[in-house]
């Protein structure tokens, strides 16, 4: 005999309201990990819409800079192959100078081996210089192609250096002192190639000036008769010590101040050098013309840095000459003079990412002036003058 069929016991409604409160709350954490999921979705697909973000000056100057150089290693490439002898030496050298300057110039961040290439990167090839390298090797084949090869190879690196240093000017400290060196170096390279050539450096045409570039901002002169005189001692913007009539220099004109300095002293120390080897050192006699030359050159470079020194609110009165030469250089002046040339790029390359405005520009100037009268004859040229510095140590700001 079967048993009637149990009826449903009815749950007492506390119950049945935390049944409801336990779905809800389950419907609830899904959700929100659903939501969790597409977001992490989206931030991911949203990731390359970061690369569309407007690139900064800076940025896409060491872009350019970078792409030139890659460039112009190509065509150096293509003139070395059909050169022989010291022409093809020194085109090979130039080679790799300018490879090393496009990892220098690869920017933090930036992918400089294998791997994804972002589009708005340059094409292994970027100016068609060596993308049918056979056809350039044949372009070269005879001596009048040659000629024409090295003109356009000797143009394009002097525009490229003229950039570089230009876009110095306006850079990011770092970028600055980066720029300005590699863009030194290939001022460097390209009178070594007019050189080689027999070729002169193109000019530059009238669009190409380096704002700031002058030996003295405008009035500099002025500024300094009156400070030499005391009737004035500083620049415009530099504030005033609690009223008591002398000039601080503003907190972000301390460093400019020192790196200015550095230059004053390192430019006047190697001119006195120079004086205290011709005085003393037994190869004066074959030396002399052209130590006298430097020493001239020293001097006036030290001498053109003194106005600046109301930019950074020092006054403009001109270092007394109190210099101290160690024992060693006084024991073999002639062999201690190169290591004093060899300091100046870098402390021209300091003064570039410290300053700006026409102090920049000067600085900027002189580091391609210094660069060329320590590399236009020398073995090799750095790549970078005055930075040492690897792809991966580079002194970003």
């Amino acid at each position: 005999m079967k048993k009637p069929a149990e009826r449903p016991v009815n749950q007492p409604g506390h119950t049945r309201t935390r049944s409801r409160a336990g779905a809800v709350l389950a419907r609830a954490v899904l959700f929100i990990a659903l939501t969790a999921v597409i977001l992490s979705f989206g931030m991911v697909a949203g990731t390359p819409g970061a690369r569309d973000a407007p690139r900064t000056f800076s940025e896409t100057a060491l872009t350019e800079a970078r792409a030139s150089a890659r460039s112009l290693a190509a065509e150096a490439r293509v003139l070395a192959e059909g050169a022989s002898g010291r022409t093809a030496a020194e085109l090979e050298g130039q080679v790799n100078v300018l490879r090393e300057q496009a990892a220098l110039l690869a920017g933090p961040g930036r992918d400089t081996g294998g791997g994804h290439r972002s589009s708005t990167e340059e094409p292994l090839f970027p100016s068609g210089a060596a993308s049918e390298p056979a056809a350039g090797r044949q372009a070269v084949d005879s001596p009048d192609a040659e000629t024409q090869a090295a003109e356009r190879y000797l143009r394009q690196l002097a525009a490229s250096a003229r950039t570089s240093l230009h876009s110095a000017w306006r850079a990011d400290a770092g970028t600055a002192r980066l720029l300005a060196s590699t863009g030194a170096a290939q001022q460097v390279l390209a009178e070594r190639t007019a050189d080689l050539y027999a070729l002169d450096v193109p000019e530059a045409g009238p669009d190409a000036g380096l704002t700031g570039t002058s030996a003295a901002p405008a009035g500099a002169g002025t500024a300094a008769s009156k400070a030499l005189n005391g009737s004035d001692s500083s620049g415009k913007d530099c504030p005033d010590q609690a009223g008591s009539g002398t000039v601080a220099a503003a907190p972000e004109k301390v460093d400019a101040a020192a790196a200015l300095n550095a230059v004053i002293d390192a430019e006047l120390g190697t001119a006195y050098a120079y004086e205290v080897a011709l005085a003393q050192d037994p190869q004066a006699g074959e030396y002399g013309a052209e130590w006298r030359r430097l020493a001239q050159a020293h001097e006036a470079g030290g001498t053109a840095a003194v106005p600046f020194l109301a930019d950074v609110c020092l006054p403009v009165v001109a270092p007394v000459a109190a210099y101290r030469l160690d024992g060693d250089f006084l024991q073999d002046p002639a062999g201690s003079l190169p290591l004093l040339e060899e300091r100046l790029p870098s402390v021209y390359a300091d003064l570039v990412a410290l300053s700006e405005g026409a102090l920049r520009g000067w600085a900027i100037s002189r580091l391609g002036t210094v660069s060329t009268d320590l590399y236009r004859d020398a073995e090799a040229v750095p790549a970078a003058p005055g930075l040492a510095a690897v792809p991966d140590d580079l002194p970003w700001n």
